[in-house]
């Protein structure tokens, strides 16, 4: 069997991407907690150790106002990292598959956006993760990069907007204020997982890719969705975005579309499935 080298396994993604491919794979799967990514020599020399088939990276600095009072760290884990990884699958001959954001869109064009638009990120963490994407396109011949908008799905540490809502309600709120005018395709990390395994088991042309569910919607739209689905009795309210203060810029319209492969299924089926399964 085939290995698999995953970073970020915690993580959202790096869960769906345990559960998507752990039957097709030797999964290794690693933490924060196992290796310091920031320490560029000891996770180069950790992948050389494993001999991989395959390196996921699903970690990442996340948060636009995280990014901006600190940006050297996310240039170091969202940009440097991935570039050494792209360095070692040239050199190892092993497939790179990377998680990029929709947020190196500024969001302006008013439009879905493809993978032949050309990024216009507004704020450190857009920049960072765009950086990414060009650096992994020219080092490493055999890779996918995976553009992603706002995601839903398992995630154990309950770190982003749905799961967050979700337990403050639980914990007794009940009114949620969310923004009307930010706009994504939602997306189940679980389908995107699965269209990873796709990729790979198929051979897909190495690349870039925009993967999302069918459908755009706002922050609003999704969390009502989501309150509507597990049955919560909670006021849920429309807000714009500079209600809510930060230090960078937002992405306010970002869709996206794939020139390249069908949309995955409409995003409130996905949802369905994946509050379904919650408690």
């Amino acid at each position: 069997m085939q290995k698999l080298l995953l970073f970020g396994n915690t993580g959202k993604m790096g869960t769906a991407v345990t559960t998507a491919l752990g039957d097709a794979f030797d999964i290794i799967g690693l933490c924060s907690k196992d290796v310091d990514i920031a320490d560029l020599d000891a996770a180069a020399d950790l992948v050389t150790e494993v001999a991989p088939d395959v390196v996921v990276n699903a970690a990442a600095f996340l948060g636009i106002d995280a990014c901006e009072n600190n940006p050297s760290q996310a240039f170091l884990t969202n940009a440097l990292f991935p570039r050494r990884l792209a360095r070692l699958a040239r050199e190892g001959d092993f497939t790179l598959v990377h998680f990029s954001t929709d947020a190196v869109f500024s969001g302006r064009a008013g439009r879905a956006l493809t993978e032949d638009d050309e990024p216009d990120p507004v704020n450190v963490y857009g920049s960072t993760k765009y950086s990414a994407d060009v650096l992994i396109r020219d080092a490493a011949p055999k890779h996918y990069v995976f553009r992603l908008p706002v995601l839903f799905g398992e995630n154990p540490k309950r770190s982003q907007l749905v799961e967050k809502l979700i337990d403050k309600v639980r914990g007794g709120e009940t009114t949620l204020r969310v923004a009307d005018d930010v706009v994504s395709n939602p997306s189940y990390s679980l389908d995107i997982a699965r269209t990873l395994a796709q990729a790979l088991d198929e051979g897909w042309d190495h690349g870039l890719y925009h993967v999302a569910n069918e459908g755009q919607a706002s922050l609003y739209d999704l969390i009502s969705a989501v309150m509507d689905g597990l049955g919560i009795e909670v006021a849920v309210e429309r807000a714009s975005c500079n209600d809510f203060p930060s230090v960078g810029a937002k992405n306010l319209f970002t869709p996206i579309r794939s020139t390249k492969i069908p949309p995955m299924r409409p995003w409130q089926e996905a949802l369905g499935e994946y509050l379904s399964g919650q408690p």
